[in-house]
């Protein structure tokens, strides 16, 4: 099952611009944020704990997010597959 998910996910990544990978990024890092914003709403049902863990993992997925964002938009701005 995960090797299927990353096959798909690498044909994905071939076919795609680096503007369109850096738009995705760009939503995947919105929904992370819209995440985090709704956790403390969820400490009752979820626990403080998990919530604690939540929020690290999310904020380190969006640190990494934003380096690979970096590392994108130094690359030569023609088309490129990511």
């Amino acid at each position: 099952m995960e090797f299927a998910r990353f096959e798909i996910v690498k044909r994905l990544i071939i076919i795609m611009t680096l503007e369109e990978g850096l738009e995705l990024i760009e939503n995947y890092k919105k929904g992370l944020q819209k995440f985090l914003n709704t956790l403390p709403e969820q400490a009752v049902q979820i626990g403080s704990e998990m919530v604690k863990i939540l929020t690290i993992s999310s904020k380190n997925e969006i640190a990494n997010l934003e380096a690979i964002e970096k590392a994108l938009k130094r690359s030569p701005r023609h088309e490129q597959v990511i």
